[in-house]
């Protein structure tokens, strides 16, 4: 008799994965995938089909904007909507890029639900950048919230037209704020979108590793799989127009964790450097979550920072 896992279901559960292709939403499709799910996944392009090789035979794929999402979302029990920009800096030189996708996109989104899926369970990822530069840590769901570049004020507004179309239409959603992700199949060529698995990469390579001040603040650094099972949690669990940080909860000194990452890949060398006035503008200075909502459905995360990052290691250097 095959053994129960953790999410099981009495029926085979129908998914659907925004920006699928991407670094979150590929890892959550392979998890989908081992638990028997359904899967769908939308994506403009397939920039990013490596991400999927090992079972793209086993989901459904369409190349599709996500302004321009429909049927798609008909007779889907969950939708991950992990369509997103992803760094701050589309302000400098197209600001309606954050704008179209994560705003228009999230409206397209809802939209299609409320036309043709009322009963799908929306899980929103956001970012703890919505907080900004908070004086009380750690973040609660009642901490401030003060978004300090574009990308962050947009994801923000994402989570406001989640919660109205759950107030107006009924829809279900759930908002999860992801702290600091990390691991295998996110870019490591993009300083602004991926910082640490490009300074991992650095270290990899044996080469000089910049970091902002020599390192000193605070981040609550968390590894992928780990994040994929609180999506997971939140869907089956997550009370309907909550909000769950996705983190592991802790402090961690940037400093000391690429420590970790010199002494794992046995390379690199670190150089303080001034962070650029727009960093400053933009950026977060310290910054950890209160995960107790999360850790109340039954998660906790199962990877050490330390593991996390061998992991990464390994998966680049196969990467070569």
């Amino acid at each position: 008799m095959k053994q129960k896992t953790k999410f099981e279901n009495k029926e085979r559960k129908k998914v659907l994965i925004t920006g699928g292709l991407g670094f979150i939403g590929s890892n959550i499709a392979k998890k989908c995938i081992e638990l028997g799910y359904d899967v769908t996944i939308l994506s403009k392009s397939k920039t990013k089909i490596k991400n999927i090789e090992d079972i793209k035979n086993k989901i459904k794929f369409v190349k599709k904007d996500i302004n321009d999402i429909n049927l798609e979302v008909k007779n889907k029990d969950y939708i991950f909507h992990c369509a997103s920009t992803s760094d701050n800096y589309n302000i400098k030189d197209n600001p309606y890029k954050d704008i179209n996708i994560n705003c228009n996109g999230t409206i397209a989104l809802l939209e299609a639900c409320k036309d043709n899926n009322k009963n799908a369970k929306i899980i929103y990822p956001s970012t703890f950048f919505v907080n900004g530069n908070l004086k009380d840590l750690p973040a609660t769901p009642e901490s401030p919230i003060n978004p300090m570049g574009l990308y962050s004020a947009t994801r923000l507004a994402g989570e406001f037209f989640c919660k109205t179309y759950n107030n107006v239409f009924g829809l279900y959603s759930v908002i999860a704020r992801f702290t600091n992700v990390f691991g295998i199949k996110e870019q490591f060529d993009n300083k602004k979108k991926a910082g640490f698995n490009y300074l991992i990469k650095l270290a990899i390579k044996n080469k000089e590793i910049p970091l902002y001040n020599n390192g000193n603040f605070i981040r609550d650094y968390i590894y992928v799989s780990d994040v994929v099972d609180a999506c997971m949690t939140i869907a089956e669990k997550g009370k309907n127009n909550n909000i769950y940080y996705v983190g592991r909860g802790e402090k961690t000194n940037f400093k000391n964790l690429i420590d970790i990452v010199i002494e794992e890949a046995k390379g690199g060398f670190i150089k303080s450097i001034i962070p650029p006035i727009f960093h400053k503008n933009v950026g977060i200075t310290d910054f950890y979550c209160d995960n107790t909502l999360l850790k109340k459905l039954g998660w906790k995360p199962k990877v050490s920072l330390r593991d996390g990052i061998k992991k990464t290691i390994k998966y680049y250097e196969n990467e070569k």
